[in-house]
């Protein structure tokens, strides 16, 4: 993000914040099921295939949670042009070509805005 990123400050107080509410969340789904496993009006067996089945789930969205904190994105978003000053005057005043037209096939391709919909 270029310029626009945020401060360690507020990189810190976020992470602070979300594995306290990632841990809260964990939390309350494997008491909350476990106690519903205990009080339940099912057979000893049914409870058992229950656990095999939804504990692995909760496992898995554990896993997918962890993954996608720390995986790394690959899109760049922020075309940095301060250091090419002619690439910044073209980038102000647009890409014109000696004839006075502009030109549209040399501004930066971004695939992160190139599918946005459009607002209806």
């Amino acid at each position: 993000m270029g310029p626009h990123k945020n401060s360690m400050i507020i990189i810190v107080i976020s992470w602070i914040l979300g594995v306290g509410i990632i841990g809260i969340n964990v939390y309350y789904l494997i008491t909350a099921f476990i106690g519903w496993l205990i009080h339940n009006s099912l057979p000893k067996v049914a409870n058992v295939f229950i656990g095999i089945i939804v504990f692995p789930l909760m496992a898995m969205y554990i896993l997918a949670v962890i993954y996608l904190t720390f995986r790394k994105d690959t899109v760049k978003t922020y075309i940095e042009t301060r250091n090419d000053p002619i690439v910044q005057t073209h980038m102000e005043k647009g890409f014109v070509n000696p004839n006075g037209e502009l030109e549209f096939g040399q501004v930066p391709y971004r695939e992160d805005l190139a599918d946005i919909p459009l607002p209806e």
